[in-house]
């Protein structure tokens, strides 16, 4: 690597992880990122188009490294990096996030949600999702909350509708769908005698 047609920084994280990223520009108008990734016992290179989302997690019920590089997201073993999972999504991964034991990572990209478990294998891919550029908000009690931009025409006035909030069970991916419309009651009267 030749820093000196690259801006750099480095960022370190809690737990030791150093990610370094250089930037440098091609013959375009477009960058590529290379970012190196230092732990104690191993060092990770990852190559991405200028300006992606590069996150780095550490998964300490997996025993892994978690690197979501643009369009892809990498399970590595620090102490085994040969041994590697993950996947390539179609669209760029907008988020990672964990269940409150650990136990299961979620991986949002525009339009679906993939599922991971501690042994790092790949469980379950959501059904297309009711909107697009999905962010995940937010998991607990085995529920996935996930923010998406719905899939309607702007408004005459040009205003886009607010986002909406659907949710998925961890287990399985099923999007959940309430039985009931909100404001709409439904009485039943007793019958006659």
């Amino acid at each position: 690597m030749r820093a000196v047609h690259a801006r750099e920084y480095n960022a370190r994280s809690p737990g030791g992880i150093e990610v370094w990223k250089y930037t440098f520009p091609l013959h375009g108008s477009d960058s590529l990122d290379d970012v190196l990734i230092r732990t104690g016992k191993w060092n990770g290179r990852f190559e991405c188009a200028h300006g992606r989302n590069i996150e780095v997690l550490r998964w300490d019920t997996a025993h892994a490294l978690v690197v979501a590089a643009a369009n892809a997201v990498y399970i590595v073993d620090p102490e085994n990096p040969d041994v590697f999972s993950g996947m390539a999504a179609p669209v760029a991964i907008t988020g990672v996030t964990f269940d409150e034991k650990g136990q299961h990572m979620f991986v949002a990209d525009s339009l679906r949600v993939y599922a991971f478990s501690s042994d790092r294998l790949f469980q379950w891919i959501s059904e297309p999702l009711e909107g697009y550029d999905a962010h995940l908000l937010d998991c607990g009690r085995r529920i996935l909350a996930v923010e998406l931009k719905p899939l309607v025409e702007l408004a005459p006035n040009g205003d886009e509708p607010p986002p909406s909030v659907i949710r998925l069970r961890t287990e399985d991916g099923t999007i959940l769908r309430s039985r009931f419309r909100r404001g709409v009651r439904h009485w039943t009267r007793p019958a006659a005698a």
